[in-house]
């Protein structure tokens, strides 16, 4: 099950879900071009903050290039779409997970 636990370290949040190394730096997932030089945050923070960091999620983190995220700060109905994109991915990961090579259950 998806871990809805926050950080104020969202990079290291993201990367430790996904699988990354602190420096690896991963392919932008709105257009699968660039690298992805920052992680979006899907429902903004706002200016200021949120109380308690609780929107530094997984399921709020997307990777962008800088192309795409100001694309998103400009367009919000691209993150609409990037949040569903996303809960496929974070399916995809849990399935991972939950079943080995093998195809047995963990």
């Amino acid at each position: 099950m998806l871990s809805m636990k926050t950080s104020k370290n969202y990079k290291k949040l993201f990367a430790d879900f996904w699988g990354y190394h602190e420096y690896d730096i991963p392919i932008c997932w709105g257009c699968y071009r660039q690298q992805a030089v920052d992680i979006h945050h899907l429902i903004p923070k706002g200016m200021g903050g949120v109380k308690n960091n609780r929107l530094n999620r997984i399921d709020n983190l997307f990777p962008v290039c800088r192309s795409c995220h100001n694309k998103a700060h400009s367009n919000k109905a691209i993150n609409e779409d990037w949040k569903e994109k996303l809960k496929e991915k974070i399916k995809e990961k849990e399935w991972e997970n939950l079943y080995n090579k093998n195809g047995s259950i963990k």
